[in-house]
């Protein structure tokens, strides 16, 4: 019998950190791979300013509902996300943090890694594409971890290409989601092994 795969991820920062942009890009990247795939996203009071999440799942068997209480993984591209979304987290979860941003993560039951995501968008491209980084590290581990699902680079370019209406700005999200792809890579012995890990991008 076939075994089925599951992953449930969560995404949470503030308005205009592209939070939603970076999980329809995951969900796209599902869809090229064929799998099942649900994309559920939540907005505080502001969008721009205000909390903003979503929960994305990726299933090589059907799913029952979009919503999500015990995930695989959490990206966090600020603190305030973090501390409003990570009993959401099962115990054995991955934590993919804002090291730019958090002054501070004391979360060590979870395995996590830190990404410092805005910094290197900032001398990749735009600081608007830190969301891209973490979108390419959360591939890469996806990837390493389990690759039944199938997800890589080119299924997240294609997720991009599909979300990123603005053709002048596709290359340079491509790039940041590359080096997020990257600097993931650096780190997956350290994940595999279940050590607690802070990366730089050197």
């Amino acid at each position: 019998m076939k075994k089925n795969y599951v992953w449930k991820i969560i995404a949470g920062g503030s308005g205009g950190q592209g939070i939603i942009t970076l999980g329809k890009s995951l969900a796209y990247a599902g869809i090229y791979k064929n799998l099942n795939v649900s994309f559920l996203p939540t907005y505080g009071a502001e969008m721009r300013g205000g909390y903003v999440f979503c929960m994305i799942i990726l299933s090589t068997s059907k799913l029952s509902s979009p919503v999500i209480s015990n995930a695989d993984f959490g990206v966090f591209m600020d603190t305030y996300s973090f501390q409003l979304l990570y009993s959401k987290l099962n115990s054995s979860a991955l934590c993919l943090w804002n090291s730019s941003i958090f002054t501070n993560f004391s979360a060590k039951k979870f395995l996590n890694l830190g990404i410092p995501a805005t910094e290197i968008a900032e001398k990749k491209s735009s600081i608007k594409t830190a969301n891209m980084v973490m979108l390419g590290a959360i591939g890469k581990i996806i990837n390493n971890i389990n690759n039944s699902l199938g997800i890589d680079k080119k299924s997240l370019i294609f997720g991009i290409k599909h979300v990123i209406k603005d053709k002048e700005h596709i290359k340079e999200n491509i790039d940041s989601m590359s080096e997020g792809w990257n600097i993931a890579g650096k780190n997956i012995k350290a994940i595999e092994s279940h050590d607690i890990i802070n990366p730089t991008d050197s």
